[in-house]
């Protein structure tokens, strides 16, 4: 009878471990392709802003790029474009889309519930130091937060040099 008792105490140990094991996985059974999601989602954004200018001032193709000896590298910001025509990388700061847009400001399929927002900058004093700037214009920085459907942000961030 003890022996009976104490087989069912340990089966019943193990099945509390096995249930607790699969509860977990199957919350977390999704996180692999919402991450993959994610990725996917901001590589493509950030393909979009490296194929623009690097600033308003600078000539297509970015020869002379611009600098405070050539043509003076404008703000940070939207310079009157809409999503569909910005030209430059800054003009992407401040954008906030959920859901999030193609190129072409049509609903990318599949991101329902998922926001991005993009800030655009010029390196500061220690960053210029840091990576061996000559001055902040030489460089933008880029950040980009994604927002999944469960409200988990990841951050991304890349930067474009002035050449």
């Amino acid at each position: 009878m003890v022996e009976a008792m104490a087989t069912m105490l340990i089966f019943s140990i193990a099945a509390l471990a096995l249930t607790n094991v699969l509860g977990f996985s199957l919350r977390h059974q999704s996180d692999g392709m919402v991450t993959a999601k994610v990725i996917n989602l901001a590589q493509s954004y950030f393909e979009e802003i490296a194929a623009r200018r690097f600033d308003e001032n600078t000539p297509l193709g970015g020869v002379p790029p611009c600098s405070p000896a050539t043509t003076p590298c404008s703000t940070i910001g939207i310079d009157g474009e809409s999503r569909a025509t910005f030209d430059d990388i800054d003009d992407y700061h401040g954008l906030d889309e959920s859901p999030p847009l193609d190129s072409f400001g049509d609903p990318r399929p599949d991101y329902q519930g998922y926001r991005v927002q993009i800030a655009v900058s010029y390196p500061t004093p220690a960053q210029v130091t840091d990576l061996a700037l000559d001055q902040p214009t030489d460089a933008k920085i880029v950040r980009l937060d994604i927002t999944t459907p469960a409200g988990k942000t990841q951050q991304f961030a890349t930067i474009k040099g002035n050449f």
